[in-house]
């Protein structure tokens, strides 16, 4: 779908690349490795990154901090959870260094190298590191060491300044969601946060890929021998797949930037991107000399992106088509995750509370004093005012701008469900909410579950 009806699609049409831009970091931190062979100080993947930004890069525990090397967070097993909340609450102009020197205030999940969890923080910790190895912009340094020499002069590293240049925004696609309720597509704003960098900022095209695929297929220039051998490495073993829109398979496995599936037998490196609006999914198969650049401007176009890259691999390969039993249903279950039907705050409720009394306990205050300034060191601050007789407060000058609005499940527990505006997108997301109230009647915190991997576990506000 284009923006206009008569805006069409073409090799050079411009999208939102998304977390494909993860694969031109690690090779960017390689070429860094290569650079420093011969110094003082040699970079290696297995460099701490805490030896190269320590006043910046702290976890929450010292074990963390001090052995979370450079291929750990290239390939997700750091052991901090996804965060993604903590991305779209951030306020969209906060520099680099500041977004990574909040990860000191969110709790670790998982001992590092135990577990595959996806995080675009470690690629944006990973963009700062390179950056003071460098003394420039992470984007200036990806330009100048990696889509210059390959001749990738459409590629970018803004949407928001592709979109305020006249020559750039006419072939800038446009994202949209599917609306169930309307039965139409919502337009999607572009991402505004700037320092995302390394994780997903990217701005290219098909075209513009293929050259990059070539690169990868055939293992040449700019990136070393090396270099090269190292991206593609197996470091980490994924055996959910539930969140993964997938080639099917029981598990896959993580490189640096790339993830890595068996097909009859080869390795076929792959990645997709994904924000509001735009699914992008890019691969190759080196022992076809194949590789598959596919952009869409909705996020749910990765199902069928999937489907035809598949089925072009059977194409080339002269065998059989394989059989998809597994893959049959994977599919029809992502389809139903992508496209699932709205639930109703009652719902809700009795999802995230099964056993409240009836009727339920009231809350301890007056709402009115409820009001007030919460604050998170890592996920910053949420205003608390009165709105319709609730509890709400206004997102709109974040990442994901937004209103989020409570209501009252029993006692201090309410429901938070944060939404946008079709204006202006159609993200949301119900979590649960918790108030404490100290001996002198006055709210101290609110806590929101905005982490699912922390199961139970809220983050904490505190009121100011």
């Amino acid at each position: 779908m284009a923006e206009f009806p008569d805006r069409k699609m073409t090799t050079d049409t411009l999208f939102s690349t998304c977390s494909t831009t993860k694969a031109f970091a690690a090779a960017a931190v390689s070429l860094a490795i290569d650079d420093s062979k011969n110094t003082d100080s040699p970079l290696r993947w297995d460099t701490p990154l805490a030896s190269i930004i320590r006043d910046d890069f702290v976890l929450e525990n010292d074990y963390s901090t001090n052995h979370t090397t450079i291929e750990d967070a290239l390939s997700h097993r750091s052991g901090l959870p996804t965060y993604g909340a903590c991305l779209s609450l951030a306020h969209p102009n906060r520099p680099l260094r500041e977004a990574v020197r909040y990860l000191r205030h969110l709790p670790m999940k998982y001992s590092p190298r135990s577990t595959f969890s996806y995080n675009n923080h470690m690629y944006m910790t990973v963009s700062h590191a390179l950056e003071q190895i460098e003394g420039r912009p992470f984007g200036e340094i990806v330009k100048t060491r990696i889509l210059e020499p390959l001749g990738m002069n459409d590629t970018h590293f803004s949407v928001q300044e592709v979109s305020k240049n006249p020559t750039l925004s006419r072939r800038l696609a446009k994202g949209y969601t599917w609306d169930v309720g309307s039965n139409t597509y919502v337009a999607e704003p572009y991402m505004t946060d700037e320092a995302v960098t390394g994780a997903g900022a990217m701005v290219s095209n098909v075209h513009e890929y293929t050259k990059w695929l070539r690169t990868m297929i055939y293992q040449t220039g700019p990136i070393s021998p090396e270099g090269h051998a190292a991206l593609v490495q197996p470091r980490t073993v994924i055996t959910d797949m539930s969140d993964l829109v997938a080639p099917p398979a029981p598990h896959q496995l993580y490189a640096l930037g790339w993830f890595i599936h068996s097909y009859r037998g080869e390795p076929l490196y792959w990645h997709s991107g994904s924000l509001a609006g735009f699914g992008i999914m890019v691969g190759f198969l080196p022992s076809k000399g194949f590789g598959f650049a596919m952009m869409s401007n909705t996020m749910n176009g990765r199902h069928a992106e999937v489907e035809i890259f598949l089925h072009l691999l059977d194409q080339i390969s002269g065998g059989p088509a394989i059989p998809r039993t597994i893959g049959q249903s994977h599919v029809a279950e992502s389809r139903s995750k992508a496209m699932p039907k709205a639930e109703t705050m009652s719902e809700v409720m009795k999802r995230f509370y099964p056993c409240l009394p009836n009727p339920p306990i009231p809350h301890s205050l007056p709402l009115h004093q409820y009001v007030g300034r919460y604050e998170h060191p890592g996920f910053g601050s949420i205003t608390l005012g009165i709105e319709k007789g609730h509890l709400g407060a206004n997102l709109l000058d974040r990442v994901t701008a937004g209103i989020m609005s409570f209501q009252h499940a029993s006692g201090e527990f309410f429901v938070g469900y944060f939404f946008q505006p079709k204006s202006i997108g159609m993200f949301s997301g119900y979590y649960k909410a918790e108030f404490t109230i100290d001996s002198c009647g006055v709210p101290t915190a609110m806590g929101l579950d905005l982490e699912p991997a922390l199961g139970e576990e809220k983050i904490w506000f505190q009121r100011k």
